[in-house]
This record gives C-alpha cells, structure tokens and sequence, in this order.
C-alpha cells in the first residue's frame, strides 16, 4: 500500500504540474482576453476622438472661409463708407463755400434797407430777414468747423494767455443777448493770473456756446451763472441754469453730433439747434486734453455745463 502510494507520488506531482499549467493558462488567457479587450475599447475611443478632431477641423476650416467672405465683405463696404464719407465732405465744404457769400448779401442789403425811410410792417420784415441770416450764419460756422473736424484739419493755434480773457472776450455780448430774452445773466469776478497755454478764440467759442445755450433753454426772469476758476493744475468753467435741465439718461448722449433731446416735451425748444455746437465744443476741449461734461438734477431742474483744461494742453 506504502509502495503503491510512493509510486503514484511522482504521478500525481505530474498531473499537478498539468493542472498548475492549465491553470495558469486559463489564467493568461483570461487576462489577455481582458487586455484584449481594454486596448479594444481604447481604440474605439480613440478612433471617436479622431473622428471629432476632424469633425471639428471641417467645421474650423468651413468658418474660416466664411468669415474670410464676411472679411472681404467688410473690407468693400468700408471702402464705400470711405468714398461716401469723402463725397459727404466735398459736398459740405462746397456747401459752405456756395452759401457764404449770398448769405452775406442777403444780410447786408436787409441792413441796408432798414436805414431807409420805410414802414412799420417793412421795417419788421427786415428785422426778421436779418435774424434768419445770422441764424443760417451760426449754422453755416458750424458746419464749416464740422468738415474741418471730420477731415482732421481742426487745428489749434495755442498760446500762452490769461484764462480770465476766454470770457472777457465775450461777456458783453451775453449779457446782451440774455437782457433781449429777459434772463438774468451773472458773470462771477474772473481769476486773475491763471495763464494757459491754448487756443484763446476756440475756448471763447466753447464758453459762448454753452452760455447761449444756457440763455436759450432758461425761462424768462430766471438766472444764468458764469464762474471761471482754478482746481489744482487745471483751468475750469461753469455755466450753471435754471432752465429746462437734461433727462439722466442723455448728460453723455447730448455732446454727439446730431443728437436732439428726446425727453425735453418742448417740441419748440426741442427743435432749437442743430445738435453740433456742443459735438464741436467737444472736440475743442479734447484738442486741449481737457474734458466737458453737464450735471443735471432732472428734467425742469437746470443744468450746469463745464469744461476743465490742464494750464499746458
């Protein structure tokens, strides 16, 4: 039995190294199956993903040529805009030019007319020829300074001068013109010595045209103040009214080209100007290196305009 035992021994230990082998066979299969498996995944994953980097390429590919399209698209119609823009101020200047001279003609003649001996209801009619002259004359100015904005010829003869003489140049005519509309016009005492370097006739333009526009816009019996003065390094005026004010919504909108009041319920006063005095007034100060600006505290509250301009602009 012993013998028969120690005999089958090396039997067994050959049918369990079989088995072992079997074993790790299966096992090696098993596990190749799965690494099979896995690098099959794998390779469909990474055949998707190149699927969709070419996916993405054809579409990267197909918007680049359309916005190549859209970019020559843009490139003539800004070509054209520059033709139209260029025809635009061809015909302002010739405008102007052709305008002048009968305007002036018109007024001298109705000047004129008005020292002779006529009547009551002619001598009228004549007043209002002459106001409409001055009124298309005011424009014909704007109009003129706008081409030379736009063709970037608006240039400034800066000197060094009192900054006091920016009103004093101009301050009679305002009190005049606010006296004819029953307005109160105060012109705070003027800085003394406050010397910058700018362009003294085209900052008078800016100062008159913020006063009238004050005047114009005030009720009758209410005031219109005037104050020059010095903050730090920088030469400042105000023009405060007590008139219509601005809507919130338009202080920065009201200093573009064109632009009319929408809120201002006037139709009357809305319809006074062209929208270019303070476009113009605008590019004046920046010309500077300055700034202009208007407060208000509401429709029917009035105003204040400014501009701030460094002494070396």
């Amino acid at each position: 039995m012993e013998f028969a035992i120690v005999a089958l021994g090396p039997m067994l230990l050959m049918f369990l190294a079989a088995g072992a082998i079997f074993v790790m066979q299966v096992t090696g299969f098993m596990q190749n199956s799965s690494f099979s498996r896995r690098e099959q995944f794998s390779q469909n994953l990474i055949k998707q993903y190149v699927m969709e980097i070419a996916l993405a390429q054809t579409q990267v590919f197909q918007r680049s040529q359309d916005l190549e399209i859209l970019t020559s698209r843009l490139a003539l119609s800004n070509q054209e805009l520059g033709r139209l823009n260029d025809m635009k101020s061809k015909f302002l200047s010739m405008v102007v030019h052709d305008v002048r001279t009968p305007l002036a003609s018109i007024r001298g003649f109705s000047e004129l007319l008005m020292k002779k001996n006529v009547g009551e209801k002619e001598a009228q009619y004549l007043k209002n020829i002459v106001g409409s002259t001055d009124q298309l004359g005011h424009l014909i100015a704007d109009l003129t300074d706008l081409a030379m904005i736009e063709a970037g010829k608006l240039k400034m003869e800066k000197t060094l001068f009192d900054f006091a003489y920016v009103a004093r140049d101009i301050l009679p005519a305002m009190t005049i013109n606010a006296q004819k509309r029953g307005v109160e016009f105060v012109a705070n005492p003027l800085p003394e010595g406050v010397m910058i370097t700018g362009d003294r006739f085209r900052l008078s333009q800016v100062l008159m045209n913020l006063i009238n526009n004050a005047i114009k816009f005030t009720p009758v019996g209410k005031r219109v103040e005037v104050t020059l003065r010095q903050e730090g390094n920088k030469a400042c005026a105000y023009v405060k009214d007590s008139g219509i004010g601005i809507h919130r919504s338009e202080t920065a909108l009201i200093f573009e080209k064109f632009y009319q009041a929408k809120h201002q319920k006037d139709e009357k006063l809305r319809k006074q100007g062209w929208g270019l005095g303070l476009s113009i007034a605008g590019e004046i100060i920046r010309g500077h290196n300055g700034i202009i600006k208007a407060t208000s505290p509401g429709l029917g509250k009035g105003s204040t305009f400014y501009f701030k301009i460094p002494f070396t602009s």
